[in-house]
């Protein structure tokens, strides 16, 4: 009956609005003019870039990261600024004038280097009527490490008898490809295009999509950028979407990921990805290589015993994504209800201007922690924690200038050091990692695991 009475007031709500609406008086609402911007990251040896439009902050990237889609007001020039952070202090990268026309859609690339960056600003108007199946690929080549023509092929069905292909300079506008839509497409990127009718060789490919569909009526903008994942360093394409950035599913690069065993009081344990023994015999704070895999997605994670795999410590359905480095952080005490986990992507780019810091807080028998670097034999008295109210499997990034420095943790809100100091030597174009964790056996004292240049 309840639902009877909520369905006629709702159509009572509607006609009551409906006659309103012809009330001498009611004024329709006015529609605001709209212009769309995105802007995606390629300027390979950047920190973290802040972009803003008329002083309000539209957009934070890391490297190979683009925005969403937001609205400024078309038709005037707008004053966008973007903004980098050497040393963790906001310094002016670059500075331009943006208009927009009314309903278009403006991508702008920022490429290049800190030290000359390349603007690269793509405006594209509404779509109009096409044929049903009409798609339109854009390609952009903003890899910094690629100065030649690059070219694109664009198959379908693995048929080299008659490909779409382009050459595109450095830095240059985008070109248009106009394919049919359809299912198994395969986009290459290549150091020079091969004879008429024939696939590209290995050496030739420098990057391969693996398969995916073309939608009608579609719309998307490709960006050949410069990678620095597993398998060293290269280029790899970015599909900049209406809502941000993506990565073709199917495209051949792997993951790497390792894992650190925290468990203070469990043992050496093994660690299975979706029923496959990923890592046998991982001791208390021992930290793995990096093991290169090509699973991909949402995966299913389990714990065990080393040499018992009918006993499941943990589970979890962590995502993977090609192209990434991550560590796998696995903590807790035996009291507890199960060991915790964490899988955090990773930057490995050495940066002539900054350093990598990353501390994460993997000490179970301790509550929220405070990070300090100070200079050497200083108290922390009056000093400022670099990093505060670290949370267990919290991993914080910090960034200063470098230099020498004591490390030392407190319980958070306090000057209780609980470890430290600990004398450390930071340089910029370095990766600096730590874990603490609790003592063999569990509980205080704090212990700290350092990793990559730390050693």
């Amino acid at each position: 009956m309840r639902r009877s009475i909520n369905v006629v007031l709702a159509l009572a709500t509607l006609l009551f609005l409906a006659a309103c609406g012809t009330e001498e008086g009611f004024v329709e609402p006015i529609l605001v003019p709209k212009g769309f911007v995105r802007v995606f990251n390629a300027v390979p040896d950047s920190t973290t870039l802040r972009v803003s439009v008329d002083n309000l902050t539209q957009a934070t990237l890391n490297f190979s990261e683009g925005s969403a889609f937001f609205n400024i007001l078309p038709g005037l020039p707008r004053k966008m600024e973007v903004f980098h952070f050497p040393d963790g202090q906001r310094e002016l990268l670059l500075d331009r004038q943006l208009t927009v026309p009314t309903d278009t859609q403006a991508t702008v690339i920022i490429a290049g280097t800190i030290n000359s960056p390349v603007v690269l600003e793509i405006q594209n108007a509404p779509s109009t009527d096409t044929p049903a199946d009409y798609t339109e690929v854009q390609i952009v080549h903003a890899a910094n490490s690629l100065s030649a023509e690059v070219g694109f092929l664009l198959v379908q069905d693995n048929d080299f008898s008659a490909p779409t292909t382009v050459l595109l300079g450095q830095f240059t506008e985008s070109l248009t490809l106009n394919p049919s839509s359809g299912e198994r497409y395969e986009l290459f990127a290549v150091s020079s295009l091969p004879a008429t009718g024939t696939a590209p060789t290995d050496a030739q490919i420098l990057w391969r999509s693996g398969s995916f569909d073309l939608p009608a009526k579609s719309r998307a903008m490709l960006v050949l950028t410069d990678y620095f994942g597993p398998e060293g360093k290269g280029v790899r394409v970015a599909n900049l979407s209406v809502t941000g950035t993506q990565f073709f599913v199917l495209e051949e690069l792997p993951a790497a990921i390792r894992a650190i065993n925290t468990l203070p009081d469990q043992g050496p344990i093994d660690i299975f990805f979706n029923d496959e023994l990923f890592a046998a015999n991982v001791t208390f704070n021992e930290m793995t290589d990096n093991i290169l895999t090509d699973l991909r997605g949402q995966l299913t994670l389990k714990l065990t015993p080393t040499g018992d795999a009918t006993t499941i410590l943990a589970e979890a359905t962590p995502t993977v994504e090609q192209g990434n480095f991550y560590t796998l952080t696995i903590t807790g005490l035996s009291t507890d209800t199960g060991p915790s986990l964490a899988l955090t992507p990773e930057d490995n780019r050495n940066i002539a201007t900054r350093f990598v810091l990353t501390g994460t807080h993997a000490s179970p028998s301790s509550g929220l922690l405070d990070y300090y670097f100070v200079a050497p034999s200083t108290s922390i008295e009056n000093a400022s924690p670099r990093s505060f109210n670290n949370s267990l499997l919290n991993t914080a990034g910090m960034s200063f200038e470098q230099g020498s420095y004591d490390l030392i943790v407190t319980d958070a809100g306090t000057k209780d050091i609980v470890f430290g100091p600990l004398a450390v030597e930071l340089q910029n174009d370095k990766i600096y990692r730590f874990h603490l964790t609790d003592a063999t056996g569990g509980g205080l004292p704090i212990q700290i695991v350092l990793e990559d240049d730390f050693n």
